[in-house]
């Protein structure tokens, strides 16, 4: 376990590293708020669980929200009574551990099998648009939610970037019904707006960066046409997800702790039989990380682009050392002559 943790740190750190910040600080910041660690196949936030199915394989499931918990029923196709995790364990011995992860997905509830890190996941991809003049103080515009997206955010904002965190009428981040310590440290240096979707379109032709942390079927329904700005206007558009805009799982829903797991941070602390759980949701301040150093690498380009973080991408690339092993697109533009 300690190993792999050192491979998350050192990767946060070399992240961290041009923002003048300790990587391996804000990978803790949440658990050291709120006084939260994991323990073994119990996540830190207490959420997600580790559980092995009836082949044997291992599983994480994350009851994040509400909704999830109702959803139980569904995805174990009867009713159940019970303590919650009780039924879930039970069930699993019934089912093997993709199909179980197949079905939580499919019904929205963040899933992913333990596995091995895969060498050949990429962190983040880099779309190169069209050349842009960006000012002194680029405008980004955050409309993320909770960690990742919004830690981003406040890196550029700490590199001179005017930072405006946008929320839609009725859709606030889900981050603000939880700590308000950790919020404010989040998104406390942003300006805060909220509009409706018409505004929101005003407000997006105006910035230089977009962060969004949405699935594309979400982000096809407020109607933005973010990729098209990237290659008519230069428009730097960050999209962090939990498996990247280009995976075949790209409408799949993840947090931190499983998209650590499917990423492989769970098998390479514990083994395939016994896997367990590192840090508090480490995939999101890694992507978070991720994401903010491609995207201050991108301005300085002139260019615009997409830049698509996976959150399962980060986590393996730390892990492994592959061919995306820095998490960010740096080398990529050096070889497109961009700087």
């Amino acid at each position: 376990m300690r190993a792999a943790q050192r491979l998350l740190h050192e990767a946060a750190n070399a992240l961290a590293q041009p923002f003048g910040m300790d990587g391996a600080a804000l990978m803790r910041e949440r658990s050291a708020i709120l006084g939260i660690a994991h323990d073994g196949t119990v996540s830190a936030g207490g959420t997600c669980q580790l559980l092995p199915a009836g082949d044997g394989r291992w599983l994480a499931l994350n009851l994040a929200r509400a909704s999830d918990v109702e959803l139980l029923a569904a995805w174990m196709r009867h009713e159940w009574d019970g303590p919650e995790w009780d039924a879930v364990a039970a069930h699993l011995l019934t089912v093997n551990a993709a199909d179980a992860v197949d079905r939580a997905q499919m019904l929205g509830i963040p899933a992913a099998v333990a596995v091995a890190p895969n060498p050949d996941l990429e962190a983040t991809h880099v779309t190169v648009g069209a050349l842009r003049t960006f000012g002194a103080t680029p405008v980004v515009i955050d409309l993320s939610a909770l960690w990742a997206g919004p830690l981003c955010a406040r890196l550029l904002g700490a590199r001179g970037a005017r930072v405006i965190k946008a929320e839609l009428v009725g859709r606030p981040d889900g981050a603000r019904a939880g700590d308000p310590v950790f919020w404010q440290r989040l998104n406390g240096g942003k300006e805060e707006r909220v509009v409706d979707h018409s505004a929101l379109g005003d407000l997006v032709e105006a910035a230089d960066v977009v962060i969004t942390s949405a699935r594309a079927r979400a982000l096809e329904q407020l109607g933005l046409d973010l990729e098209r700005r990237v290659h008519a206007d230069g428009l730097v558009w960050v999209a962090i997800t939990g498996y990247g805009l280009a995976s075949k799982w790209r409408e799949r829903v993840a947090f931190g702790d499983d998209a650590a797991v499917a990423g492989g941070l769970a098998v390479a602390a514990g083994g395939e039989d016994a896997p367990v759980f590192v840090g508090d949701a480490p995939a999101d301040p890694l992507a978070g990380l991720a994401a903010a150093s491609a995207a201050a690498d991108v301005v300085e380009s002139g260019y615009g682009a997409v830049v698509d973080v996976s959150m399962q991408g980060c986590v393996a690339a730390a892990l492994t050392g592959s061919k995306d092993g820095s998490l960010y697109a740096r080398s990529r533009l050096a070889e497109q002559e961009l700087v």
